[in-house]
């Protein structure tokens, strides 16, 4: 009687401990990773020749230009998520830099280069949707191929001359899918380096949708959400913000930066990794956003592009 007493015992504390341990299992996903076992891809904006945004003069005595500055840190952001037990790769759309440090830094961060820089504004269609036209499709393309949980375009802002008020930080994200993944890297940025380090006279990071081809990245979130992909692009920090540019060519502040990314994305795949994904019920019907840049959907003649534009 007291032997059975004793495994009756057990049974219960084992039922008890199971039972806590789901009611504290994060809602919508396991720490373990989303559907397809975890796979996030971060992307590095523009390319080597074409490196985006830039300062308008020095700053420590050195220029920084949006492309070649994730090159250096991207590995940081990397790291974090990794260590999270989470798959990341890191895409470019351009070629391997052959200079040293960026050629060191790409090898790092095990970058993969996908030798399509989009020269002179040049637009394309993507391979799995091709009425999504735009340049940089190439990166959305590769996350598509590779059945990403989540993608993230790592980019900085600019809008001229030299600033030093607060600048309007953001995260783009896709309309149907992208809203949690915004807000979690939002709200990161927030609580670890926005006006906790930069400088941004208090002013946060907002989330807004883009999903109008012919709006930049738009052809990018339109063909990441017609897969169900969710998808963002970084545009917090802005290079022509005096004090921002300043906290960006700080080697300590950089690897803070690219961490509280990292962060973010940790963020967004625990709790929401595993929520159900919206795609485009039809790909033969006009969406939102569709062939935003008509004259380069005729002359490639994309797949329905004259039936659809009038």
């Amino acid at each position: 009687m007291k032997k059975f007493s004793v495994i009756l015992l057990l049974l219960v504390v084992m039922l008890q401990l199971s039972s806590c341990s789901q009611m504290k299992a994060p809602a919508g996903g396991s720490v373990a990773g989303g559907r397809n076992g975890g796979v996030v891809v971060l992307d590095i904006g523009h390319f080597i020749g074409g490196d985006g945004a830039c300062t308008p003069g020095a700053v420590n005595g050195k220029r920084l230009t949006e492309c070649t500055w994730w090159y250096q840190y991207v590995y940081y952001t990397k790291k974090v998520i990794e260590d999270a037990g989470y798959t990341c790769i890191v895409t470019n759309r351009g070629n391997a830099p052959t200079t040293e440090p960026l050629a060191s830094y790409a090898r790092r961060a095990g970058v993969v280069q996908l030798n399509h820089p989009d020269k002179n504004g040049a637009r394309y269609p993507s391979t799995y949707h091709p009425d999504r036209v735009a340049g940089g499709m190439v990166s959305a393309d590769y996350a598509i191929s590779r059945k990403a949980d989540c993608v993230v375009f790592l980019h900085h802002n600019s809008s001229g001359g030299w600033t030093n008020g607060p600048s309007p930080s953001l995260i783009i994200c896709n309309k149907y899918n992208g809203g949690r993944l915004g807000n979690a890297l939002a709200r990161t940025l927030e609580h670890t380096v926005l006006n906790r380090g930069l400088d941004n006279g208090g002013r946060g990071c907002s989330v807004t949708v883009r999903s109008k081809d012919a709006d930049r990245s738009a052809g990018w979130m339109n063909a990441c959400d017609d897969s169900g992909i969710p998808a963002a692009v970084i545009e917090c920090a802005f290079l022509n913000n005096r004090k921002h540019a300043d906290y960006l060519a700080n080697d300590t502040n950089a690897r803070r930066y690219a961490e509280a990314i990292g962060k973010g994305v940790v963020n967004y795949m625990r709790y929401f990794g595993n929520e159900k994904r919206h795609y485009r019920a039809d790909e033969n019907a006009a969406d939102e956003g569709s062939f935003g840049y008509a004259a380069e959907s005729r002359r490639l003649n994309v797949p329905g592009a004259k039936r659809l534009l009038h």
